[in-house]
């Protein structure tokens, strides 16, 4: 690639370049940004933790996305995500997220892209309840496929890409262009991208939740923004759990619940009807009833597929071949031997919290930067509740579209030197944790936050005096985190994770604690009513000083 070129700094390896438009992540949202970006600009680069367009939750995506077409009933659609939203999805920025996504598809259609068809070609769209919504006209397509689809739809616009690279570091130079900086994690070795126009798409929190394409994404679009002097959005909404066979993390389990499955106690009842939710339910409603019947001892809960017809069956495992290849090789058939499943910890994947946009262009506060995907805050979208299996896929792929559109426009030429100081702050950031000796165990680290963002009663069953327990532990275990070293590149990676799953973490605390209500994925025990003040009012978690780890928040 010839506008990056080799040099050292204090005896390591860096890969230095320059470019108008950078992507960080190689998902839907980075890899429409991309698409977008490209053409507008002469260079644009997309950056990758693994390969994009093959990691994170992209590639694992429910297989289904809601695609409305004017003659629908978007009245009917929008009353009816109003509702499970909770009262704060903005309707016109829903609508435009679904008609943008719907002819985003339409275009990807013609491209050849692995949207489901019919025998003459036309596309195939279905009404399947999924999720707790029934008026959603939803198109089938191959994650895996598409992902793969629009990493060359995006180099054929002129995109190039740097697979198996984190970025650990961002700052804004006083030039008005940013430093990226970060160690490319297999082969070794510094990379520090200057770049116009930063667009941010690298996935939201999970904390490596029990979830199929979860493991990789750490929160590292949120520090990297909170770094750069951006803010975060309803955090108090990253406490989502999804249904997941314990044989092995999959996903799929929305479709098979509206397909009939049902969630049984040991007991053999029906949990959602014991609470009086509909079937199939709203996602954090699924979430709240089988983490309520667990603490009853009322488990294991099994997913019950019995009632699913041989025809629907085989239609699922056509799409969600990544699910029925693993249970072939298990020799298990669940769909005759219901198996236990589990609330499978998905943090803000499944809920809407993120960096804090100005626009659906995703514009932030900070000039230049820019965010889509999961690494955006989605309340606007979808609310206090969830967009998985029909809508998060249509916020990754307009938001994307829109966030490279606006990332290209904003990327004009600059004359001005490169500020040195900005990069060398950068660089120092990324190696502070590189050491000669190890310290501290990673892995116990990252268990021992886990306990505290994982465990249900204290981050889904909230009360004040919980989250501020959990506020003073995460504080106290900062000391350790920060004073981790490792010896290799993939150690480092390792300490840069979990550092930024930490400060996600302590937004998330905060602005749970700052919500004095029960609404959606947040609930608080000694708030449980929802109050009707709050309907229009969205949280906003600013970093007091960016150089204060885990920091507090105002």
């Amino acid at each position: 690639m010839r506008w990056l070129r080799t040099d050292r700094w204090l005896g390591h390896d860096l890969l230095i370049g320059d470019c108008d438009v950078l992507i960080i992540g190689g998902g839907f949202a980075g890899l429409m940004a991309a698409r977008a970006a490209a053409p507008q600009v002469g260079r644009t680069l997309v950056v990758a933790k693994g390969f994009a367009g093959a990691d994170g939750v992209s590639a694992f995506a429910g297989g289904i996305v809601v695609y409305l077409l004017p003659e629908d009933d978007w009245d009917g659609f929008l009353a009816e995500h109003a509702r499970h939203s909770e009262g704060l999805a903005h309707p016109e920025a829903v609508r435009q997220v679904v008609a943008t996504a719907a002819r985003l598809l339409t275009d990807l259609a013609r491209t050849g892209a692995p949207l489901e068809r019919a025998a003459s070609g036309q596309l195939v769209r279905r009404r399947l309840p999924v999720a707790g919504r029934r008026s959603v006209p939803r198109l089938g397509f191959e994650s895996v496929g598409l992902a793969r689809c629009l990493r060359q739809l995006a180099i054929r616009a002129g995109a190039r890409f740097l697979d198996q690279t984190v970025i650990t570091a961002l700052r804004r130079g006083a030039d008005g262009t940013f430093w990226a900086v970060g160690c490319q994690r297999q082969q070794g070795g510094l990379v520090a991208i200057r770049a116009r126009a930063v667009v941010l798409a690298a996935g939201g929190c999970s904390w490596r939740g029990a979830h199929m394409g979860q493991h990789n994404v750490m929160g590292d679009a949120c520090a990297l923004a909170l770094e750069a002097g951006a803010d975060l959005a309803g955090m108090e909404f990253c406490s989502s759990y999804l249904a997941t066979c314990a044989l092995f993390d999959t996903h799929g389990q929305c479709v098979l619940a509206a397909l009939g499955g049902r969630l049984r106690n040991r007991l053999g009842e029906d949990i959602l009807a014991r609470y009086g939710f509909d079937q199939p339910a709203a996602t954090h409603q699924v979430a709240l009833a089988m983490l309520a019947e667990l603490a009853a001892g009322r488990g294991p809960i099994t997913f019950d597929l019995t009632g699913i017809p041989p025809a629907s069956r085989q239609d699922w495992e056509a799409h969600f071949a990544l699910v029925s290849r693993g249970l072939r090789r298990l020799g298990r058939d669940v769909f005759r031997d219901p198996v236990p499943w589990l609330p499978g910890f998905t943090g803000s994947i499944a809920g809407g919290g993120g960096v804090r946009t100005r626009s659906l262009a995703g514009d932030t506060v900070v000039p230049g930067l820019f965010v889509a995907g999961d690494a955006a805050v989605r309340v606007p979208v979808v609310g206090a509740g969830s967009g998985i299996t029909f809508l998060n896929v249509a916020w990754a792929l307009a938001s994307g579209h829109w966030a490279g559109l606006a990332a290209g426009r904003w990327a004009s030429p600059s004359a001005a030197a490169p500020d040195r100081e900005a990069l060398a702050q950068a660089l120092q950031a990324t190696l502070a944790p590189l050491a000669d000796q190890p310290v501290g165990d990673p892995g116990a680290l990252l268990r021992a936050l886990q306990r505290l963002v994982v465990d249900p009663q204290i981050n889904f069953f909230r009360t004040a005096a919980g989250l501020e327990a959990a506020t003073e532990q995460l504080r106290a275990l900062w000391p350790a985190i920060a004073a981790a070293r490792a010896v290799d590149w993939h150690g480092l990676v390792r300490l840069h994770e979990l550092r930024s799953a930490a400060l996600t973490a302590m937004a998330g605390f905060q602005s749970a604690r700052a919500r004095s209500e029960t609404r959606g994925w947040h609930r608080r025990q000694d708030h449980p009513d929802r109050d009707p003040g709050l309907d229009d009012v969205w949280s906003v978690a600013r970093l007091a000083d960016p150089a204060d780890h885990p920091g507090d928040f105002t």
